[in-house]
């Protein structure tokens, strides 16, 4: 867009290099030498964009970004920078909003220092072409004698970058130049933090603790990152990790050796290996012990009804529906079983503390005890068991189960031989297990053709459990593990608030069982907390009353 007299509107790009990059590029001295120029070539300069970050891709440049949105609008005609690298060193993003800007939206780019007039002239394109190749291939050999300075730097022990939580580095003075406080090489250590490091690794050593363990201690007792925030997985599990707590100068890439470092260590090499095993043998569980002797009923199926309250007085939408974890508890070499809220474990700020896993399951399973069957429901089973023994024999009701068992051998001895999930003793236990199951189909072998008598008898047993579902429940045969099977199959989420249990989402198959509880009124049973609060389809406190009845 034009103005009268020939007069352009203009937009000036600053981007900010070192005084060790680039000699002349201050920020200060490219704003002076742009605005000359507009005012020698009628051009009105409407707004200033600048982005004082050394290195940074376009993506990731502020004002670059905006003065993008704003050509767009068509604020300006002209967009002045003091050099072609000014504007990117990338060829592929130079060439791609130059584009972008030229052809599409009309405004043109141009480098005060290289004039090459009219952009559409092949000379001018052939000009810049060049100036941009020049300016990548600067971009690549800095970063290659940057490369070349810090391994440089590694090889005669010192570290880069920032020294980790556990050690400091000295100030000795002040560059005025560059302005920024001048650094010893050494790193030293901080006496109060490196306490904190040798705890970190001590505890994890024992085996008796986990991650989650760890960073609640440091947290209650107020310890901080050294930017100032609580600890969490990765900031205990970097400490594990990292060889610096060794005196030594690790690499994270594969095939570069460790090299001795100038600074002291804090903990010793057989603590490190010792800490650094365990971290291995929990991998994929994030750093926590397996409860393999521990069974949780509820595993998987519980969520946190405090995170809705929370969210829905902070006006919050959850991102994610706020589930709880198992997890085993150590006290004077004493166990307990808990279950726990994972937002609050990161430190998101919910007030469900842990509660034992025998109070919430006897809540549960008082429920299961109280279902009642429908009429329709108990007559359709038994009509699909009397198709079932048409011509069969008893053993093909079993059929799916003895498919499925076999399969989970075969799957157990895959994880076994090729990968290294399981210890020898786990696969054992596990293939015991399951073998203990099968031998229970063996006998069904010998059974003939069921006889009439035997499948009226079997079908007025189905009836009479169907009826008396808590007679059923309360059957000795009938262990933990098809208990769990049995809600899992029946009940999808389960909200816990405090140490109550306060509602329950039935699979959309068992509703009818549900709906026939006699304290349940006034509410679908389809409803829930999370659903109900971010949607907005109904009031959670409405469904706090039914679920709450469920218990009373």
């Amino acid at each position: 867009m034009k103005t009268g007299n020939n007069i352009l509107l203009g937009a000036i790009y600053i981007r900010e290099s070192t005084e060790k990059q680039d000699k002349g590029f201050s920020p200060d001295n490219q704003e002076r030498m742009i605005r000359e120029y507009a005012t020698k070539h009628n051009i009105k300069i409407v707004e200033v964009y600048k982005d004082l970050l050394s290195g940074a891709s376009a993506e990731k440049r502020i004002d670059f970004l905006r003065m993008i949105n704003d050509a767009e609008k068509h604020n300006f005609d002209i967009i002045l920078v003091y050099h072609t690298s000014r504007f990117a060193r990338n060829i592929k993003e130079a060439r791609q909003y130059k584009t972008l800007l030229r052809e599409k939206l009309k405004i043109d780019v141009e480098s005060v220092t290289q004039p090459m007039g009219d952009w559409r002239k092949p000379s001018a394109f052939l000009q810049e072409g060049i100036n941009e190749l020049f300016d990548a291939y600067y971009s690549k050999q800095l970063s290659a004698w940057m490369r070349d300075s810090l391994a440089e730097k590694k090889k005669q022990g010192y570290q880069c970058g920032n020294p980790p939580f556990g050690y400091y580095k000295k100030k000795v003075g002040y560059d005025e130049e560059m302005g920024r406080p001048i650094y010893e090489k050494k790193w030293l250590i901080n006496k109060s933090a490196s306490v904190w490091v040798k705890f970190i690794h001590e505890r994890y050593a024992t085996g008796n603790y986990s991650m989650a363990d760890i960073c609640k201690i440091l947290n209650d007792k107020g310890v901080r990152t050294l930017k100032g925030n609580p600890f969490t997985y990765s900031s205990v599990k970097e400490n594990l990790c990292n060889k610096v707590y060794l005196g030594d100068i690790g690499s994270r890439r594969s095939g570069y050796l460790d090299i001795k470092g100038k600074h002291p260590p804090i903990i010793p090499q057989e603590l490190y290996n010792k800490a650094l095993g365990i971290l291995q043998e929990r991998r994929g569980n994030f750093g926590r012990p397996v409860a393999q002797h521990r069974f949780y009923l509820l595993q998987g199926m519980l969520y946190c009804y405090s995170c809705v309250l929370k969210a829905k007085k902070d006006k919050l939408q959850l991102k994610l529906e706020p589930k709880m974890y198992c997890e085993t508890h150590l006290w004077d070499k004493r166990e307990g079983y808990f279950y726990g809220c994972k937002f609050k474990r990161e430190n998101q700020g919910c007030s469900q503390s842990d509660v034992n896993c025998t109070v919430i399951d006897k809540q549960v399973l008082k429920l299961m005890e109280s279902l009642e069957l429908p009429e329709d429901v108990i007559k359709k089973t038994l009509d699909k068991l009397r198709d079932l023994f048409k011509g069969s024999k008893i053993k093909n009701i079993d059929l799916d189960t003895l498919s499925r068992l076999k399969k989970q051998k075969e799957k157990l001895n895959f994880i076994f031989m090729n990968t290294e999930q399981l210890t020898h003793q786990e696969y054992l236990d596990k293939l015991q297990g399951i073998d203990t199951q099968l031998e229970k189909f063996k006998s069904l072998d010998k059974i003939p053709i069921a006889k009439q008598s035997q499948k009226q008898y079997f079908l007025k047993l189905a009836e009479t459990f169907l009826k008396d579902f808590k007679k059923f429940w309360n059957l000795k045969g009938l262990d933990n593990e098809e208990r769990r099977a049995w809600i899992k199959m029946a009940i999808k989420k389960i909200w816990v608030k405090d140490e109550r249990v306060i509602g329950i989402e039935p699979r959309d198959d068992f509703k009818p069982l549900f709906v026939s509880l006699k304290k349940v009124i006034g509410q679908s049973p389809s409803a829930t907390p999370y659903h109900s609060f971010r949607s907005g389809t109904g009031p959670s406190q409405q469904f706090y009353r039914f679920c709450g009845g469920i218990f009373d």
